[in-house]
């Protein structure tokens, strides 16, 4: 076996067994963020969404508990292959969320792996794809209006006198610095931020992956729960000084055989007469989305589905003739998909951007700038 795939085979089995990154991580002497990475690579490979994260702990989904299934019916001598047990070659039997579907035969139990207790698989069930998480609004009181003064990050003696003696800093990390991410912004620089641990010792950095927008990552700095964030916008906020590092276009797709889906230019009046399938009230993606086309000239009629259920969205508009707007990795997702086609909008699709922030106490400390910087070059 590789070393790349016995590092992804014991983070799985540990995350399966632990519930909990920091519990791998501290179990196999990874880091949390090369815990994360290990397991992306897998889900890339796999085609699927293995693990939902939430604060730190983990479950698995059903793609996941299906691995599981099949992973306790290799044989002894097939661990070395485990990757490329499951995945079928047969693309016409592939789910229809870019997932591949898991070995039915039985083999001779052999790999035993202990996991948490989780309800019986369903085998109808749908697979989601990877990348996407619904929102869930942080439960945190009004921001007062007054705004605690300004703090640095306590430094530990024996770091401080190293410095002034000129010595170099100890392998212990001696400051902590929490970056909070939208999940699917997090894969554009989680190899920057391993590169980063990996070149400073002596900074720990703490991961929060939430679904964070400005008024959220107001709050998030104002209780002195991140130190950096990372979230989307349609423009550059009024809370705290920000700057742009990408944007990420809407998309609206629509079914394959949809009459609109050959045109190459179409107006505002026909995409407003389309029926709308949308995520859940509150989700950020369509409150983003929405608010971005509504400010394009582009008004969405009432939705006549609204679902979290990325699956059946998909279906939803492969049997009838509704449209769904999607940006960022999510967009993605619904782009690979047979039977699904972008509409061409001949005024072209608003965009939201990706913003950086640093908590506004912290704009002069060296290391939380250098880290800012590191990751948004």
């Amino acid at each position: 076996m590789s070393g790349q795939i016995a590092q992804q085979f014991d983070v799985f089995a540990r995350l399966v067994a632990t519930g909990n990154i920091a519990a791998c991580s501290e179990a196999l002497r990874l880091s949390p963020a090369t815990v994360i990475e290990t397991m992306n690579d897998f889900e890339d490979k796999v085609g699927v969404q293995i693990f939902r994260i939430e604060d730190g702990s983990v479950e698995l989904t059903e793609a996941g508990r299906r691995i599981v299934a099949a992973l306790g019916e290799m044989p002894p001598d097939g661990a070395s292959d485990w990757t490329e047990a499951l995945i079928v070659s047969d693309e016409e039997n592939r789910p229809a969320m870019s997932g591949k579907p898991y070995p039915d035969e039985p083999r001779p139990h052999a790999l035993e792996i202990e996991t948490v207790a989780y309800e019986p698989l369903d085998e109808d069930a749908p697979v989601s794809p990877k990348h996407f998480r619904p929102h869930r609004p942080l439960a945190i009181p009004p921001l007062p209006a007054d705004v605690p003064a300004a703090e640095t990050p306590t430094q530990e003696p024996e770091a401080e006198a190293l410095r002034s003696a000129g010595l170099p800093p100890s392998r212990t990390p001696v400051q902590t610095i929490t970056l909070a991410s939208h999940p699917a912004i997090f894969s554009h620089f989680q190899e920057a931020l391993l590169a980063f641990e990996d070149a400073s010792p002596d900074i720990g950095i703490t991961l929060m992956l939430e679904s964070i927008d400005e008024e959220q990552a107001t709050r998030l700095f104002y209780e002195r729960k991140a130190d950096i964030a990372y979230y989307y916008a349609l423009a550059e906020g009024r809370s705290f000084p920000s700057r742009y590092a990408w944007s990420e276009r809407i998309s609206l797709f629509v079914s394959a055989d949809h009459p609109l889906a050959a045109e190459e230019a179409l107006g505002a009046r026909e995409i407003a007469a389309l029926p709308y399938a949308a995520l859940k009230p509150g989700n950020l993606s369509r409150l983003l989305a929405e608010q971005a086309l509504s400010e394009s000239g582009l008004a969405l009629p009432a939705p006549e589905l609204e679902t979290d259920d990325l699956y059946a969205i998909m279906k939803h508009l492969k049997e009838g003739t509704a449209c769904f707007p999607a940006f960022g990795p999510m967009a993605r997702d619904f782009g690979k998909m047979r039977g699904i086609e972008r509409l061409a909008y001949a005024s072209g699709l608003p965009q939201v951007q990706v913003r950086q922030a640093i908590r506004p106490a912290l704009a002069q400390d060296p290391a939380v700038q250098a880290l800012a910087e590191f990751l948004f070059r």
